[in-house]
């Protein structure tokens, strides 16, 4: 039918020689087609003397897989399958010729690396962005005995929406690795923030202002509360527990401020608990920057958790391959990850509070 179309006649059918555009030469040697219901043997036929050199839209030259085959291959590495599973797992559905030695799964993943780049240049300047979340997750790739870390950034925009705005492998969490990564944010067309979500890491606090200076800082009480927490002999974690989450649990930004100083004067008259007290004045600033933001959005702005979420996706997938080969293989199979994740990230409640939220001029 393909070359009955092309030439436009029929076999057997006779045209003018205005109309003639070639003529029916046999067929290629024949060659089995791998197919998600086994192999399928077929002969593709020739074409000669045409003005317009013939080719099959539904058999490639050299093909060996259908593209059905090819879309599904990556899809099952993403969600687990490994290049050496592939052999054993579906020889006997694909049939004995279907190429599925770990070379050639890793040939048909080279997609992810176009997609990645591709990713890497979208245009953020369209939307508005105003909460942003930031960490770094830690894989084994390469030869080297140092795990690769790779800095992830997800932002809020307008409509409170989740979106995966950065993902960068970095030299850990290195205060040029993030810089590096929040530029090419900004040379992109990310706006400045309302505000900035992240753990205790010193580069990226030390970078963000450098970028963007008048986004606000919120440290994650979630990691903040284990710091202090390490810092008490254990006859006192309960107590501490209970008062570190009253703190930010309360009714307003005074509030709050009022039982931390207390908490804090309280642990500094004993030499076991100076240092926890201290680990808590010097963030308590940074601890508290939720309150001046809608109150419905107090959950949202508290801790990283919108952003550990995800990397709960990623360890679940990255931890039985144990290392990868290099790292950039990493990052693109992280991408992937995070790409199929997105689909059922759920957005931040009460989303109409971003109208009372002002982002910096």
């Amino acid at each position: 039918m393909e070359v009955s179309e092309f030439l436009q006649r029929a076999k057997y059918d006779k045209t003018s020689a205005d109309e003639f555009r070639g003529y029916r030469n046999g067929h290629h040697q024949e060659r089995t087609v791998s197919t998600a219901v086994g192999g399928l043997t077929v002969k593709v036929p020739r074409v000669s003397d045409s003005v317009q050199k013939y080719e099959s839209k539904l058999v490639k030259p050299y093909q060996r897989r259908s593209e059905g085959l090819n879309n599904l291959f990556p899809k099952l590495f993403i969600e687990g399958l490994s290049t050496r599973d592939f052999e054993p797992s579906l020889r006997f559905l694909v049939g004995e010729e279907a190429p599925l030695s770990p070379s050639s799964i890793s040939r048909l993943n080279k997609q992810f690396k176009a997609d990645y780049e591709n990713w890497g240049k979208d245009d953020l300047s369209s939307q508005k962005f105003y909460y942003i979340y930031a960490d770094g997750v830690y894989l084994s790739a390469g030869i080297a005995l140092e795990r690769a870390c790779l800095l992830v950034i997800i932002g809020i925009d307008e409509c409170g929406e989740k979106h995966l705005l950065g993902l960068h492998q970095g030299f850990r969490e290195s205060k040029e690795s993030w810089k590096e990564l929040l530029l090419d944010l900004k040379n992109r067309g990310l706006n400045e923030l309302a505000i900035a979500v992240a753990d205790g890491g010193l580069g990226f606090w030390a970078a963000l202002p450098e970028v963007f200076s008048k986004t606000k800082e919120q440290l994650c009480w979630l990691h903040k509360t284990r710091n202090i927490l390490n810092k008490l002999p254990k006859s006192e974690l309960d107590e501490a527990v209970k008062r570190l989450r009253a703190i930010h649990l309360a009714e307003d930004k005074g509030e709050a401020e009022r039982l931390a100083k207390l908490l804090i004067k309280e642990w500094k008259t004993d030499s076991r608990t100076i240092k926890a007290a201290e680990c808590l004045e010097l963030a308590l600033e940074r601890l508290l920057t939720f309150f001046d933001f809608p109150k419905e959005h107090a959950r949202h702005l508290r801790t990283t958790n919108p952003i550990e979420s995800v990397f709960a996706t990623i360890r679940l997938r990255t931890k039985p391959m144990k290392r990868f080969r290099t790292i950039k293989s990493g990052v693109h199979l992280v991408f992937k990850l995070l790409e199929r994740a997105k689909t059922g990230w759920r957005g931040i409640g009460n989303p109409e509070k971003l109208k009372e939220v002002k982002l910096p001029s």
